[in-house]
């Protein structure tokens, strides 16, 4: 018996009139919703590109906007603060050995996960080579909120099959715990907000400050223009709350989310030169990448097909004209 039909009412039972039916009914409509929202089948192709875009951008930041984090391995060590995740798993302070090691271990696992050798497996690699680098990055006092979705999404891949029974709701299930802890980031920035600094946040100089503390394109011309700015802040909160319409299933609002977020990290960029790369990149949870993938397939199919047959004509004429003369009738390329 499914889920749906235990819900309804079966004859004259206490089901159907009285004895709790309707709570079991709430109940069991309720588990049906939970379990058709997490659990809603995807392709595995969509899992894969997902983790491949992810993979490149690890490799990227590793390499490139976090190379400031081997510089702690040269550092005294009592200069190291673990948080509370270091202390809870004795992690100790790293060395210019440890962190070089972890950083290459890092691009190594994911160039094998990007081509889905064992990617359970170099998932959970890089997931715990990830989670190393932040720690040691973020135990010298300076704490970045931008990568949390990324190592939600890293256990995600890390902990989901690529086959097997179920695949495609387990596939679900993964890509829309990426697309909750991506969406949420939104709104409980806005709660942080108003909890620490109230309405100050939205009426005060943020903006201004930060603009001046990280020079940006866009931000310098800004800078005059406070009252504006103090509009964009108040427009920052209201959209961080709006963006909860992320984890509805309505394409038209989350569509209409999709933009509003992409242009809230562009304009941020513009004006302060902060990308948040990690968690950012993380929207391509909502997209429907195994249709690109296909279409690209399809196109390079194309264009396969044609540079055979052009080739196949070619070779067809060539055989077909007669061979070349020379003015006294001898043909070419002959005794």
């Amino acid at each position: 018996m499914t889920v749906d039909e235990a819900a309804l009412p079966h004859g004259d039972g206490p089901d159907a009139v009285g004895g709790g039916g309707p709570r079991r009914s709430v109940r069991a409509r309720f588990e049906v919703w939970w379990s058709g929202y997490w659990y809603e089948p995807m392709p595995v192709r969509r899992l894969d590109a997902v983790a491949r875009i992810l993979f490149a951008t690890i490799i990227f930041i590793t390499l490139s906007p976090d190379h400031w984090v081997i510089d702690h391995g040269d550092v005294p060590t009592s200069w190291y603060q673990p948080v509370l995740v270091a202390r809870i798993l004795q992690i100790p302070a790293p060395t210019p050995t440890t962190i070089a090691f972890v950083q290459a271990a890092i691009v190594v696992a994911c160039a094998l996960a990007t081509l889905r050798v064992l990617p359970r497996l170099t998932s959970a690699a890089v997931f715990a080579g990830v989670s190393t680098w932040i720690i040691w990055a973020f135990s010298y006092g300076k704490v970045d909120h931008d990568r949390l979705t990324i190592v939600v999404a890293l256990l995600a891949l890390a902990l989901t099959p690529r086959k097997g029974p179920d695949v495609e709701a387990r596939t679900g299930w993964a890509i829309r715990l990426i697309q909750v802890t991506f969406a949420l980031a939104y709104p409980f920035s806005a709660i942080v907000k108003l909890q620490t600094a109230g309405f100050e946040w939205a009426n005060g100089a943020v903006f201004a400050r930060a603009i001046i503390r990280r020079d940006g394109l866009l931000g310098d011309v800004l800078i005059d223009y406070p009252a504006l700015l103090r509009a964009g802040q108040w427009a920052f909160i209201c959209f961080e709350l709006f963006a909860v319409v992320l984890l509805c299933r309505n394409t038209r609002l989350r569509a209409v989310a999709i933009v509003g977020v992409l242009g809230l990290h562009a304009f941020t960029y513009a004006t302060i030169g902060i990308s948040f790369l990690p968690h950012t990149i993380c929207i391509v949870a909502f997209f429907p990448l195994e249709e690109l993938g296909d279409g690209m397939a399809q196109e390079w199919e194309r264009l396969r097909r044609s540079a055979r047959s052009r080739s196949s004509g070619g070779a067809a004429t060539m055989a077909a004209s007669p061979p070349e003369t020379s003015s006294g009738g001898t043909r070419l390329g002959t005794d």
